[in-house]
Parts: C-alpha cells; sequence; structure tokens
C-alpha cells in the first residue's frame, strides 16, 4: 500500500528524531485510521492533519500545516460543525486529547464524519421494492376482507325470507362491491391517488347489469370520456353512480317492460367533469322532492354530493335524468 508523506509531530520544531522507525510507524497508523486526525499547537496552529482529514475537508496536508485551526471551523457549535475548503460545512463528532511533547502540550482532535450517507441509486431501489411489497400486501388484504363482507353479505341475504329487508342486503352489497372495483382499480393502477375515472364507471356498469339480470330487457348505453380522477373524488362519485343506477334497474322498468339507461361521461373545462345518468323509464314519482326525500338511496346521493361539492340536478318527467358536475381533484391536489 503506497502511502503518502504525512507531516509528523516530530518534523516541528524540537521533535524528537532519536526515533525514524517509530516516526514511520506512527505515520502508517495515522494514514490507515478510519478518523480525521489533526494536531494543533498552544496557538491552535495545525501540526498534523492526516489523509483521512484531507479528504474529508478537501485540503491538502500542506495548505494548512500553521495555519490556525480556526479554518477547519464552521459557523455555530464549535467543533461539531466544521467547513471544507470548498465553504461547505459538515457535521462530525469530535473527541479531543492533550498530549505532552518535548516540554510543550498539543491538541489532539480526531473526528468522525456523521453526516447522513448520500442515498445511492441501489438503495433508492430497494427502499421502493421494499415499498411495492408492502402496498402489494395491504392491496391483498384489503381485497380479501371486501371480497369476505361481499360473501357474507350475500349468504345472509339467502337466508332472509322478507323481500324487502332481502333486498336492502343485496343493496348493501353492491355499495360494498362499488369499493371493491376502486380498490382493484387503485391496485392495477400506477398512482395511489389517480385512477382511471372511465374504467371505474364502466367496471361498475357492467357488475350492476349482472347483479340485477337487466340484460337485455334493458339496454344500457355507455359513453365514457378516458379522463383521471383522484381517489378521494372517485369513491364519491362512484357510489352516486352505484346509486342511481341501481334505482333505475330496480324502479324505471316495472312489469318486465323494457327500455334503455344512458351513461355518459366527459371531461369540461378547468378540472371539471360532466358526468350523466338518463333513463327512459317511468320517471319519478309525483310530488317527490329529491333535496328532501327520505328513501335511504337518495340520502346518499346527496351526502355524497356534498362531500365532492358536486352541483346535482335531477329531472323525473319523461324518464329520469340526472346530471353530476364535480371537480376532478387532481387540479386542486396539485395546487
Amino acid at each position: 500500500m503506497r502511502l503518502k508523506p504525512v507531516p509528523l509531530l516530530t518534523d516541528q520544531p524540537g521533535g524528537d528524531r532519536d526515533s525514524p522507525e517509530r516516526d514511520h510507524a506512527a505515520a502508517r497508523i495515522l494514514e490507515l485510521v478510519n478518523d480525521a486526525v489533526v494536531a494543533v499547537d498552544g496557538r491552535r496552529a495545525i501540526l498534523l492533519f492526516n489523509r483521512r482529514a484531507e479528504r474529508l475537508w478537501g485540503y491538502r496536508a500542506e495548505e494548512v500545516l500553521g495555519k490556525p485551526l480556526e479554518i477547519l471551523v464552521g459557523s455555530g457549535r464549535k467543533n461539531t460543525l466544521w467547513r471544507r475548503k470548498d465553504g461547505s460545512e459538515f457535521s462530525a463528532e469530535a473527541a479531543r486529547s492533550e498530549i505532552p511533547l518535548n516540554e510543550r502540550t498539543i491538541a489532539v482532535y480526531i473526528l468522525h464524519d456523521i453526516t447522513p450517507p448520500p442515498i445511492t441509486e441501489e438503495r433508492l431501489r430497494a427502499t421502493l421494492r421494499e415499498k411495492d411489497v408492502l402496498i402489494e400486501e395491504v392491496h391483498h388484504r384489503v381485497k380479501n376482507n371486501l371480497q369476505v363482507i361481499t360473501s357474507l353479505l350475500g349468504l345472509q341475504a339467502r337466508t332472509i325470507k322478507d323481500p324487502a329487508t332481502r333486498k336492502k342486503f343485496e343493496e348493501s352489497r353492491y355499495r360494498i362491491q362499488a369499493m371493491a372495483i376502486l380498490h382493484e382499480i387503485l391496485y392495477e393502477s400506477s398512482s395511489l391517488a389517480e385512477i382511471d375515472f372511465a374504467d371505474y364507471i364502466r367496471r361498475m356498469v357492467e357488475h350492476l347489469v349482472r347483479s340485477y339480470g337487466a340484460a337485455p330487457r334493458v339496454r344500457t348505453e355507455v359513453h365514457l370520456e378516458a379522463l383521471q380522477c383522484h381517489r378521494d373524488v372517485a369513491l364519491p362519485c362512484g357510489l352516486i353512480v352505484n346509486e342511481l343506477l341501481s334505482n333505475a334497474f330496480k324502479y324505471a322498468f316495472p312489469g318486465g317492460k323494457s327500455g334503455a339507461i344512458r351513461v355518459v361521461l366527459r371531461r369540461g373545462p378547468q378540472g371539471k367533469v360532466h358526468l350523466m345518468v338518463r333513463d327512459n323509464g317511468v320517471g319519478l314519482p309525483l310530488g317527490l322532492d329529491w333535496n328532501t326525500s327520505p328513501t335511504l338511496g337518495l340520502r346518499l346521493v346527496r351526502t355524497l354530493a356534498r362531500q365532492i361539492d358536486a352541483d346535482l340536478q335531477i329531472r323525473g318527467r319523461e324518464g329520469t335524468f340526472f346530471s353530476i358536475t364535480f371537480l376532478d381533484g387532481l387540479t386542486v391536489s396539485a395546487g
């Protein structure tokens, strides 16, 4: 191992030159230690500066020998914050010892750099892999839990003889399924915040058509413009669509009548989203005020609309028409 010559304490005036082998051994030891070693005399002039100190401060030994220690000391807490040659500062633990030498006393500082190591690309990749594994595990558990809940509700519904009570269980199962669909899309998405809202609505419509056995009696037309929404907006809006479609399948076409339901999704200006659900069925009952209706479905729609500050418009003649306008949540979150 090639060693760079290091100024020794015994090279200074008054030093002991009777043991060159000892000096050479001391020099090797100073160069092999992992910590920076700096020695100063009573006037705080630098007498020794090993190779590790050169790397830590950016000075060559010959640049600092004889200079005051203050050129190495940073601002703030003395002897804990240090300044490099380029002016940058760093933290280091410093142990100070006084050693008598040739009728004088020198102070030796041994410094251990405590600056956090830089985040390497490999460390960053390892951290991301750990997060991916954790997220996958969370999604797996949530997915399983939602499946268990929907299965339990379905099993319980089959044991209930009262049609009205059984219907309530089925409706609760559909609501949880709407949440499960959103969760599945989030799991497939590259972002934990944004989801493909059009895909969410499409999957939910397909699920409800199967659940209510509406095809082919009720034709479902879906016209969805591709757009993204924040998950905190997508879930309430998805639940609104679930309620509106469920009501349409249950009440719009009584007595086995046929008809059509149309779902339209399009983007408006300034991050606004327009969603329309329309059917050509019997319409809303005469005298029904959706703002005060006590039915659970419409109460949920009103509550969820307020949650996302949506503008909700309803018409009940010549079928039922629902229009929902809301912000996608991405513009707000980005600001």
